[in-house]
């Protein structure tokens, strides 16, 4: 049900981190689970994910924040 911006957002950081560390993601998960878009792009943006990707991860948080 998830849009295809929010779709290539998850396959993105599923390709940058791998399955394992992109599951451990609890938060982010949960919230998308919620269909709650925002909270998901928060959590995002609190993630040390967040920092080391840099631009990336921001366009990848306004993608799923506005779907």
């Amino acid at each position: 049900t998830l849009s295809d911006a929010r779709q290539r957002v998850l396959l993105n950081m599923a390709f940058n981190l791998g399955r394992t560390r992109l599951s451990q993601f609890h938060g982010m998960l949960a919230a998308l689970q919620a269909m709650d878009y925002e909270m998901v792009a928060l959590e995002m943006r609190n993630s040390k994910w967040y920092t080391q990707v840099g631009d990336r991860a921001k366009r990848l948080a306004l993608m799923m924040e506005e779907g």
